[in-house]
């Protein structure tokens, strides 16, 4: 997965969204706003980075979605740099593909908003002489209801590139789980590579990680014992680009 910096790992970004850009220059553009339309931005001064003001809500969990849309209607990662800033112009998240050890990325998580207002999302190509081919949307994250083990599974629609989506499981400390995914439709419009599901279990007492793993397919994932009594969530989001659909459920399993 690509490498997210946050707020306190990117100090050198850190400052007034000017700072942030103080090298190349940064062009406004329109505004993003969560969940709605993707927009689409083409560069031909080397160097020049673009800004997208967008409106935050206290508390709330947002995702960047990126991709770079090719002429043949393929995608690819994004593969320059995205820094997010706070109203007061601190940066909040960052990516670069600068290492040629971090993958292009399709999505860029912003940790839960701590205020209210503006923030800035702004875009920059890795080197000097470079020109910039992005679509760029802003997604919440949402909440597909609650299920419990041997229930229901609920079927998610992954329209948006790199949203987020959550399934609350009532469970108690004895139960041992598998996550059962079925009905999977994904594809990628990225060029070799397999549609899938990245898929996170956090635990129901804290947001620490019980499960971590990804589905390029149908199929039974065990999680284990759950440890712990409360309301668990099982988070998913789309891998590569990949949009469609899957169902997502809690079964019974076995040591």
């Amino acid at each position: 997965m690509a490498a997210i910096v946050i707020a306190g790992l990117a100090t050198a970004l850190a400052g007034p969204p000017a700072a942030a850009s103080a090298g190349p220059a940064c062009q406004a553009r329109g505004l993003l706003t969560a969940d709605g339309e993707t927009a689409y931005a083409t560069t031909t001064e080397p160097g020049l980075a673009v800004c997208y003001p967008f409106e935050g809500r206290l508390g709330q969990d947002l995702v960047i979605g990126l991709y770079i849309p090719l002429e043949d209607g393929t995608w690819r990662g994004y593969a320059s740099r995205a820094t997010v800033l706070d109203p007061g112009g601190a940066v909040v998240a960052a990516f670069s593909a600068e290492s040629p050890q971090v993958r292009p990325t399709f999505r860029v998580p912003v940790p839960t908003l701590s205020r209210e207002g503006t923030y800035t999302l702004v875009l920059a190509p890795i080197q000097a002489t470079s020109t910039l081919r992005v679509a760029a949307s802003v997604s919440s994250r949402q909440v597909a209801g609650t299920t419990r083990v041997d229930g229901p599974g609920r079927q998610m629609s992954y329209d948006r590139v790199g949203q987020d989506k959550d399934l609350r499981l009532a469970g108690t400390s004895e139960q041992f789980v598998a996550l059962r995914i079925s009905d999977f439709a994904m594809a990628t419009r990225q060029a070799g590579a397999t549609p899938g599901l990245w898929i996170e279990v956090h635990r129901a007492q804290s947001d620490a990680v019980a499960y971590r793993g990804v589905a390029f397919g149908p199929g039974d994932f065990t999680v284990g014992p759950l440890r712990e009594d409360g309301e668990f969530t099982v988070r998913t989001w789309p891998l590569d680009g990949s949009l469609g659909r899957a169902t997502v459920g809690i079964v019974t399993s076995r040591p």
